[in-house]
């Protein structure tokens, strides 16, 4: 492929052409992919603030019944009693550049049968996985504030997801299944989370109040990487083909 522009001639051939082609284009909608990827955390987040600046949701009302969706990030407020028999421990759960893992401890609605997972938070890896984290009892009748979440994705699993017996009153996972957690604990067991807004007893635990998807900037960071390198391209494919007559 020949054309000439004033006392410039371009010469390329035509399989280095269809090259830089297909290149060029994947970095442009990888940049715009990182900035779709932003502009959606941004999205949540405004979510999330609007949605923790509302009166707090009573759970042992109707709205337990309410989709995750219309509660999500809600704060609220609960009653009932905690099932100490069934900890679960979520491992491989990384914090600050931490490892760690997340514990969990059922609750039973008061007046109801509903069982909903109660985060308690989060705790650093011991020395040895073969240490057995004391997880102290949550007796008697409790009203807890907290807030609604789905439950984590993230976590290790290949092929089945597999629980591992601690003690008479803990089980670790590497990933929570709903199906192999309600059959673990109650069918009745709902499928989200609530995250305590404060430790109950152990101080120790961790926490997590943060946005639910940080980091927004690093996608345009990203973005402009990817835009960079296609200008980069761009130019390296324009010069190698330029000849002045």
């Amino acid at each position: 492929m020949k054309f000439s522009i004033y006392n410039i001639s371009f010469n390329y051939k035509l399989l280095p052409t269809l090259i830089f082609i297909i290149f060029f284009t994947l970095f442009i909608k990888l940049g715009f992919w990182q900035m779709d990827r932003a502009d959606q955390k941004k999205i949540i987040n405004m979510a999330f603030v609007e949605r923790q600046n509302q009166p707090p949701i009573n759970l042992n009302k109707e709205t337990i019944h309410m989709p995750i969706k219309d509660i999500i990030w809600h704060h609220v407020t609960l009653s009932g009693e905690f099932l100490n028999d069934k900890n679960i421990i979520l491992d491989n759960q990384i914090r600050e550049e931490k490892a760690g893992f997340l514990i969990y401890t059922p609750f039973k609605i008061l007046n109801s049968n509903k069982i909903i997972l109660i985060n308690r938070g989060w705790y650093p890896l011991t020395d040895s996985r073969k240490d057995i984290l004391d997880i102290p009892p949550i007796k008697e009748m409790q009203i807890i504030e907290g807030q609604v979440s789905q439950m984590p994705s993230s976590g290790i699993s290949l092929g089945k997801v597999v629980t591992e017996k601690l003690n008479e009153s803990s089980f670790r996972l590497q990933k929570m299944d709903y199906e192999v957690l309600s059959s673990l604990i109650s069918k009745d067991l709902m499928g989200y989370e609530v995250k305590l807004r404060k430790p109950i007893f152990d101080k120790t635990y961790v926490v997590d109040s943060g946005i639910p998807v940080p980091d927004s900037d690093k996608n345009y960071g990203y973005a402009f990487q990817w835009f960079a390198m296609a200008f980069t391209l761009f130019i390296i494919f324009i010069r190698l083909g330029v000849k002045k007559k």
